[in-house]
């Protein structure tokens, strides 16, 4: 594991914690919330933080093994590759989470792929940046 591709896994990192904040703690939040007072008890009042950057930063491991496996090496070809691995990995937790359980309405198991893939692509772009400045740094 290069410094290159650890300083990408923070950088990405960095990025879904921001991101997922503005995208699934302010933008967007009623629309998770709504299913969550439905089963009272199931969202935490206050949310754990330290669990969150540990889940954060294991995708962030996932996502730049995808896109450093893809080849990609510039903010548009990473967040391209981010875009689809998130939208797709989205739609198949979503889809069967609705299937199995009241968590969450059906307008936002329809919409989350797109609001993952914002997030994940965001992410991916960071990560294409830093995975192709390693190119620039070894010429």
């Amino acid at each position: 594991m290069s410094k290159r591709f650890i300083i990408a896994v923070v950088a990405g990192s960095v990025t879904m914690l921001l991101v997922g904040f503005l995208l699934y703690g302010l933008a967007f939040a009623g629309l998770f919330r709504e299913g969550a007072l439905m089963m009272p008890g199931v969202m935490k009042q206050s949310p754990e933080i330290l669990w969150i950057v540990a889940g954060q930063v294991g995708f962030g491991i996932l996502v730049t093994l995808v896109i450093s496996w893809r080849g990609a090496t510039s903010f548009a070809d990473g967040a391209l590759t981010g875009a689809i691995f998130g939208f797709l990995m989205a739609i198949g937790y979503d889809f069967a989470q609705y299937g199995t359980s009241n968590l969450w309405s059906l307008k936002a198991t329809l919409l989350d792929p797109f609001i993952t893939a914002l997030l994940i692509g965001s992410a991916g772009g960071v990560i294409g940046f830093v995975l192709g400045r390693e190119t620039v740094d070894q010429t």
